[in-house]
């Protein structure tokens, strides 16, 4: 079963996404910024599967997250999928390096889409 973790401030989004995932058949679990986001990781025994990952949230930005999780040679390797609704640019977004990039709102086909594409 794959694992998905939902890196997202937006509550009733990350609510709405985690349901969706869980009734899919996913393992989710959800952080509420990038900082909880990798505490989480980095005591986590498994990885997940692939990271949706929001860019404007406080404390830690989706930004801020990836920049430390490349750093990381343990987390590095986890595929990140961004879902936003800020005005970023595509080039911007890229140099994220994702394994791919979604606009907010999210329909949650798509999303299942390509989370199976990801994961294989």
């Amino acid at each position: 079963m794959a694992r998905i973790l939902i890196v997202d401030d937006d509550s009733n989004a990350g609510e709405a996404m985690s349901e969706f995932l869980a009734h899919e058949g996913f393992e989710v679990s959800v952080a509420g910024d990038g900082e909880s986001a990798l505490a989480s990781l980095r005591r986590a025994e498994a990885l997940p599967s692939v990271i949706l990952l929001d860019l404007t949230m406080p404390v830690m930005n989706g930004w801020q997250f990836r920049q430390e999780q490349l750093a990381d040679p343990r987390l590095a390797s986890v595929p990140v999928i961004v879902l936003t609704a800020a005005a970023a640019s595509d080039a911007s977004v890229a140099r994220l390096r994702p394994a791919g990039f979604l606009r907010k709102p999210v329909m949650l086909e798509a999303l299942l889409a390509l989370i199976e594409k990801v994961c294989g």
